[in-house]
């Protein structure tokens, strides 16, 4: 008994370490515009290549597709034939990836076929199968990060503060994850929400983002109207990103967001990719 009462206090005292050096180490000033652009490309670039391509995609999978995998990755552009090939097979790798990526999403929508008669990206109709609808997914996690914000408006203490503040961050950051795979999906066009948001700006950043990334959904993958799309998503996203933080800020003080963390942080739970890699090259 005494081995296990002082395992658990070695764990107790390590974790309460641990905390102490996150917390000492957390930046509590806003991300200028300038870091957001360059977080929110790497971002982009994760979800889009680096999770799905190296990560949730088997090696049978890579191999036999590695040509049209290799021209996507380093940033040539595909023509229609290609494009829709490329998104038939990114979507079975996410739809065979369903269960692992629900685990760490409980936003995640899984819907049976879909849009039945809507002209789709791939030269069909409607989307066959079970498969994450990222329409819904985003539109869901959009509207927890604004409860989020406004739990954080009404909250009284430092603890639920801090709560609220980390949940909204986190909400922000699980956007991506939803919308930077959906250009390489097999979809159904952009449909507009049935009612309008409650906070104005942010809705507005947010239906942008989204909008943007389905129009880039039915552009040949890597062309310039692709990037053009995708860099006005992007562009939303960093709008939508600004709005949150400021928001966030105005709420708390420095020392709660030393324990909250900001956009990214660890505290935030944020997944763990690689923001540094190389990004594809591009001339939009």
């Amino acid at each position: 008994m005494r081995l296990i009462a002082r395992l658990f206090l070695g764990l107790f005292f390590a974790s309460v370490l641990i905390l102490a050096i996150l917390v000492v180490r957390t930046n509590p000033s806003p991300w200028s515009l300038n870091e957001i652009k360059g977080l929110v490309s790497g971002l982009n670039e994760a979800a889009a290549i680096g999770v799905p391509h190296f990560f949730l995609m088997d090696e049978a999978d890579r191999s036999s597709n590695m040509e049209l995998l290799l021209k996507v990755e380093q940033g040539e552009e595909l023509n229609e034939n290609e494009s829709t090939q490329y998104r038939i097979l990114y979507q079975t790798v996410l739809q065979k990836s369903q269960r692992f990526l629900a685990r760490f999403d409980r936003e995640l929508t899984v819907l049976d076929g879909f849009g039945t008669g809507i002209g789709n990206n791939c030269m069909g109709t409607g989307i066959e199968g079970r498969h994450d609808h990222h329409d819904v997914s985003a539109r869901l996690n959009f509207d927890e990060l604004l409860d989020s914000l406004a739990l954080l408006d009404s909250a009284g203490t430092f603890f639920s503060r801090v709560r609220y503040a980390n949940l909204a961050y986190k909400d922000l950051v699980d956007l991506i994850s939803h919308l930077g795979v959906a250009p390489h999906t097999l979809s159904v066009p952009y449909s507009a929400a049935e009612a309008g948001s409650q906070d104005l700006q942010l809705g507005f950043a947010f239906e942008n983002m989204l909008k943007n990334y389905k129009r880039a959904q039915f552009e040949p993958v890597n062309s310039s109207s692709y990037w053009e799309a995708i860099s006005d998503a992007e562009t939303a996203y960093v709008n939508l990103i600004l709005a949150v933080q400021e928001h966030v800020v105005s709420k708390t003080s420095d020392f709660e967001r030393r324990f909250a963390g900001r956009f990214l942080s660890p505290q935030t739970l944020a997944p763990p990719v690689d923001l540094r890699r190389p990004l594809r090259p591009h001339k939009y």
